[in-house]
């Protein structure tokens, strides 16, 4: 019953932020937040529920997968990895730096550089589909980019799993990025029209379970840090992917409309990011306070990120 709760509403109000020039993805992240603990505390977000959650990321990235243009994916190589790259150091530095201004230790805020490097690229894709830019040039370099940009996080978690000694990394973390890759090939062996099933399943059943289940992991009132704080974190977590990513991409050729887009499309965290702050709590290398602070920001930035996207994507289509 809370799961069809949950998918209604996400539904509704998805409808209704696009009716008020929103990206539906927006729609769908608040209507999490309205009925989870930040609002009316009427779900929960369970072991079920996450279960769903992780169906829909696979299910978003298989999909983004049959999408892409191939072609162009190779053809754009060159920018999508100075995208990656600048859009993974920017944050690693800077958030570093941050942290220990706040006062954490040397540990933790590698843990805050780490997490902030991800990016999530469901809700990216979410909106470039919604505005059928997947196969164009701009959702080219961003797919290229942010695929790169997993797998240098994969890599970071790696190296930050040794340095705390823990049990090594999620290879869950893993899925998305597989996900992606049979639907690329998919669209190669299978008619397109047989694969169409699955855009509606994750339409109307998974998407909304997926996008509503952030919202629900929203906690107000657990965190050590003020909100004055918390938002300078979160501006710092959306400039420092569109100045990095964004430099990247000027700097191999795209012009500054373009180059604004792509880094746009590299802020939101997600996924990820959640998995990189989860290994820091069962580490010990973060309280449950810094914890929360974590994914509020990154929940936050994940929220405010198609709100962003949606009329910097306009521009540089245009």
């Amino acid at each position: 019953m809370e799961i069809i709760i949950l998918i209604v509403a996400s539904l509704v109000l998805g409808l209704l932020g696009k009716k008020m020039g929103l990206a539906l993805v927006v729609g769908q992240l608040l209507a999490g937040i309205v009925l989870g603990p930040a609002g009316l505390d009427l779900l929960s977000y369970t072991h079920l529920l996450a279960i769903l959650a992780e169906g829909g990321v696979l299910l978003l990235m298989f999909n983004a997968g049959k999408e892409t243009n191939i072609r162009g994916l190779w053809q754009e190589g060159r920018m999508a990895s100075a995208v990656a790259i600048l859009g993974v150091l920017f944050p690693v530095v800077i958030f570093y730096f941050a942290a220990i201004i706040l006062g954490y230790g040397n540990q933790e805020a590698i843990l805050w550089g780490i997490t902030f490097a991800a990016t999530s690229i469901s809700i990216t894709i979410a909106v470039l589909a919604e505005q059928r830019l997947l196969a164009k040039r701009l959702g080219t370099v961003i797919l290229g980019a942010a695929i790169l940009d997993d797998f240098l996080a994969l890599g970071m978690i790696s190296i930050y799993t040794l340095f705390v000694g823990t049990k090594g990394m999620n290879l869950s973390a893993l899925l998305p990025l597989f996900a992606f890759l049979i639907g690329l090939l998919g669209q190669r062996v299978i008619v397109s029209s047989k694969l169409k099933f699955t855009d509606t399943l994750g339409e109307y059943v998974f998407y909304p379970i997926f996008f509503g289940s952030i919202g629900l992991r929203i906690a107000l009132g657990q965190t050590d840090q003020t909100w004055p704080v918390l938002v300078g974190l979160i501006v710092l977590a959306i400039l420092t992917k569109i100045f990095g990513a964004g430099l990247g991409a000027y700097m191999t050729g795209a012009n500054l409309k373009l180059a604004t887009a792509i880094g746009a499309g590299m802020v939101s965290r997600g996924e990820m990011a959640l998995i990189i702050a989860s290994l820091g709590l069962a580490a010990g290398i973060v309280d449950q306070g810094v914890f929360s602070e974590l994914v509020l920001v990154i929940i936050i930035t994940t929220i405010m990120a198609p709100i962003i996207m949606r009329p910097l994507f306009s521009k540089a289509d245009s």
